[in-house]
């Protein structure tokens, strides 16, 4: 892997950018004016009928050629405007990216931030004992050490902010909002908390939302970041969102994460162990989801692109129609076949 783009603000979102990149010679986002790779014909004949059937096909792609669609896609409209992240993972391929962008007159969008991860040097990995958690140990410790082993796939660097947040928005509390001064419920409102660990403030989303595009003077409906109206910090509006989604649609997660802190340390196994082992229980990296969407999931591209603004009513959707699904082929009986025995042709070879 030589680089990936991250920052989507779903996962339908994500998948319709995966398809965009692999088939850029198709996809509507890019005008056929600035096409670099072309759609090509494939021809098959019939075994039934003889006759020739033509399909476009997809081109095949050059490195180089990817890495110019990319930067055609990170250009476009539609996709410019979200808080995307370009990480390269190989010197060779980021400096290639950089010459690339010189030649090119168009540039993306300042936003959209793009640099060079390599793995640090210099750091020892977690010692080979108890082999049963070793191997997730080791995976885990590279985090956050560059590279492609340092990409964090979990929460983890959610877990101060949500400590903080389960203490501010305890329901004996009187809350307010720190930019209109009305009450807050955390049971039926959207409340954004700020990431610096003394700041105390907390927010209606809609009402940080205004002051950061107020702040940016700008006309998108999505602010990019901004800074606290309390302590000034500056805030991404991505962290934000990815720490009020996971405490208010992923409790579970939340109370793992919390709880593996209290746990003593079981005998025979080191406490690190243990908090590592009750984290990767929600997190299995050997294992497959079988519920993960991929490309071939998203199958009119054309659809209205109010749909990447939200996943968990397409991933429910999702769920339910496989449910009913298997549920449909569960009851459905076969019919009873009764062969003939043994004894009648026994008969037939006596007569």
């Amino acid at each position: 892997m030589t680089c990936i783009v991250a920052g989507f603000p779903s996962n339908i979102a994500a998948l319709q950018f995966e398809w965009a990149w692999q088939n850029a010679h198709s996809t509507r986002h890019i005008p056929h004016h600035e096409r670099i790779s072309s759609a090509t014909t494939c021809t098959k004949t019939s075994p039934k009928t003889g006759r020739l059937r033509r399909r476009p096909g997809r081109p095949k792609t050059s490195l180089t050629d990817k890495l110019s669609n990319l930067h055609l896609l990170l250009r476009v409209p539609y996709f410019s405007k979200w808080p995307l992240e370009l990480r390269f993972f190989s010197g060779d391929v980021f400096q290639f990216w950089q010459t690339w962008c010189q030649r090119v007159d168009a540039q993306i969008s300042p936003r959209i931030k793009v640099w060079l991860d390599k793995p640090k040097e210099g750091h020892d990995l977690v010692p080979q004992t108890h082999a049963g958690l070793s191997r997730k140990r080791r995976r885990l410790d590279a985090i956050g050490r560059g590279g492609v082993d340092g990409v964090d796939p979990t929460y983890a660097s959610l877990r101060p902010v949500l400590e903080k947040a389960q203490l501010l928005l305890e329901e004996d509390k009187d809350l307010a909002c720190g930019l209109c001064k009305q009450s807050l419920d955390p049971k039926h409102d959207l409340i954004t908390v700020c990431s610096q660990a003394k700041c105390q403030s907390i927010y209606h989303m809609s009402c940080l939302s205004s002051q950061f595009l107020k702040a940016e003077r700008t006309a998108a409906m999505l602010p990019g970041s901004g800074y606290c109206p309390s302590c000034k910090t500056h805030l991404s509006w991505v962290e934000l969102m990815k720490e009020m989604t996971l405490r208010v649609r992923g409790e579970i997660e939340v109370r793992k994460m919390l709880r593996a802190k209290n746990w003593q340390e079981p005998s025979g196994v080191p406490q690190a162990d243990a908090l590592q082992d009750e984290w990767s229980d929600g997190f299995d990296m050997d294992e497959p989801d079988e519920d993960v969407l991929t490309a071939a999931d998203v199958v009119d591209e054309d659809s209205d692109d109010a749909v990447s603004l939200t996943s968990v009513e397409s991933d429910a959707s999702h769920n339910s129609t496989r449910g009913a699904v298997v549920k449909a082929r569960s009851n459905t009986k076969l019919p009873t076949v009764i062969e003939d025995s043994d004894a009648d042709v026994i008969d037939l070879l006596s007569d």
